[in-house]
């Protein structure tokens, strides 16, 4: 969906390359937008691409390591930063990032609508709204369950959102109503309906007729002390079986392949994958950090969550929302983990009565919800008398 420069678009989404997540979403809406509107030009740009390199290389690694190795820290930058009003220091010093690219990349490109799935785009843009140099219909798309003054901008159309909870955080924050959607979190298309092909089964070895536990770490493989709990897994004489999907991080897959070696069970270890749709469709329990991506989208085909060690954060936000609706566990420590995954095999109920509970926050269809509100607002802009406004100073 990309397209050259100068070429002219409808939508214009911006992401960015930290983690797979932000991305997902955006590809999520952008095929729901051109489902809609099969003729529109859709095109997705990675925010860090505007700004210097050297800082993009620098926050793109510091990011990594901080998550891999320092994520007190983490939490102290997250902490506090959350808070901080629209008009700080720090915010205006992140709303400048880039602006003159991206004011160039809306001049070349004269979408009918702007959508962020990242905070930091959001804020350049509201700020070049402020200042008169565009008027086109900006929307921001929360990708967590959390509460973070980067996402908040004065100049924002429409938000839109993963659950009620947000909604009330960013009222209290001042933001009217009647720009804020709660659609759920835009999703891929195969997690609207059942999608997995009956021969998976046997494509990675499975039993059917086994209890199956999916591990994932998001699109880095980042799940903490996953080796250590396979190790104990493997060593289990229960009718159960693992699927480990290590995203791109390689050294974690030729470990964990080596531990299947000698596994007392079914051990299946996959690395960067498409289809999690279907591993969720024949899995059992999903042990994962709560992402806001994986999370919504275990609640869309009903997976039970086992979260472990979730990030300071946006990950700890989206884990106390599922704690709150009772349809996940949270255990802090690896030698639990492996007690709570035997507690889950040998009590179904349990895990039935999670599923159940998704029933109210489970949110499949939210991208054609998503790109409805995208769609309307953007063919509002074009009917409307006013006229584009592009400025290059």
């Amino acid at each position: 969906m990309a397209s050259g420069p100068g070429t002219t678009c409808d939508v214009l989404i911006f992401s960015a390359s930290y983690g797979a997540g932000h991305y997902q979403v955006s590809n999520a809406l952008a095929t729901a937008i051109k489902q809609q509107r099969p003729d529109w030009n859709v095109e997705i740009c990675d925010f860090l691409n505007y700004i210097n390199p050297f800082f993009r290389q620098t926050l793109l690694f510091g990011y990594r390591q901080v998550i891999k190795h320092f994520s007190t820290g983490y939490k102290w930058f997250y902490e506090a930063t959350r808070h901080l009003p629209p008009d700080s220091g720090w915010q205006r010093m992140l709303n400048r990032m880039g602006g003159q690219k991206l004011l160039k990349a809306i001049y070349n490109h004269s979408p009918s609508i702007i959508v962020c799935t990242f905070p930091y785009p959001a804020g350049v843009f509201s700020y070049l709204k402020s200042r008169g140099y565009i008027n086109t219909p900006l929307v921001t798309v929360i990708t967590d369950v959390a509460f973070h003054s980067q996402w908040i901008h004065p100049y924002v159309d429409a938000y839109i959102l993963a659950a009620d909870v947000v909604a009330k955080y960013l009222k209290r924050k001042g933001i009217p109503s009647s720009r804020l959607y709660v659609t759920g979190l835009p999703l891929r298309q195969e997690f609207m309906s059942p999608c997995h092909n009956p021969s998976i089964w046997e494509r990675y070895g499975l039993k059917r007729d086994f209890f199956t536990l999916l591990m994932m770490g998001g699109g880095c493989g980042l799940l903490s002390d996953t080796e250590y709990i396979c190790e104990s897994l493997a060593k289990l004489d229960l009718p159960i079986q693992v699927i480990a999907v290590t995203g791109t991080n390689y050294a974690l897959a030729k470990r964990l392949k080596d531990i299947s070696q000698h596994s007392r069970i079914p051990l299946c270890v996959l690395g960067y994958v498409d289809n999690v749709a279907e591993l969720m469709e024949i899995s059992d329990l999903l042990l994962t950090k709560a992402g806001g991506v994986t999370v919504f989208e275990a609640l869309a085909k009903k997976l039970p969550m086992l979260i472990y060690k979730p990030l300071p954060g946006h990950e700890r936000s989206n884990a106390r929302f599922l704690l709150r609706y009772k349809v996940a566990i949270q255990v802090d420590d690896e030698d639990e983990v492996v007690k709570t995954i035997v507690n889950c095999v040998n009590n179904p109920l349990m895990l039935k009565s999670m599923a159940q509970a998704m029933e109210s926050i489970s949110k499949p269809f939210a991208s054609r919800e998503a790109a409805n509100i995208i769609v309307q607002m953007a063919e509002n802009y074009r009917d409307s008398s006013q006229q584009p406004k592009l400025f290059i100073s």
